[in-house]
């Protein structure tokens, strides 16, 4: 598959790295099918790109280089959802806001996204009740 991505240009996506949201994003519904893309000057960023509106992109990371103690439990039904019952094979990506002042930079860890790297499928989790900030500061203490 081939696709015009507004921060990598021209991009062939292989099928066998299609990951499969089957209720999309929380506001994104209609998106369904991404790609995790690698950027060596993004480091340790990532894109999570969609493929079925490639002008949509988020940057994703590891929420656990920003935050060593964050942890969140999965549901019977999430992980049925992601199409696995072995949580080592998920993945976990926060997502991250990154205005043009770097020192305002946040993640999001209430709403993580896993991804079953064996079969391909995501899920973004809502994580109500867990005390975790959708401005979680990137940086420290946000100004």
């Amino acid at each position: 598959m081939r696709i015009h991505t507004v921060n990598l240009g021209d991009l062939e996506i292989a099928p066998d790295t299609v990951i499969t949201f089957k209720e999309g994003l929380p506001g994104f519904p209609h998106l369904h099918r991404f790609a995790v893309l690698e950027s060596e000057e993004l480091t340790p960023f990532r894109y999570l790109q969609s493929l079925d509106e490639p002008p949509i992109m988020f940057y994703v990371i590891n929420p656990f280089l920003v935050d060593s103690g964050y942890e969140f439990r999965l549901t019977d039904a999430d992980m049925e959802d992601v199409r696995t019952n072995n949580s080592s094979e998920l993945t976990v990506y926060a997502v991250a806001t990154i205005p043009e002042d770097i020192h305002a930079a946040t993640l999001n860890l209430m709403a993580p996204i896993v991804i079953n790297e064996k079969d391909r499928y995501g899920k973004q989790i809502i994580l109500l009740e867990s005390g975790y900030s959708v401005k979680h500061p990137l940086l420290g203490e946000t100004q």
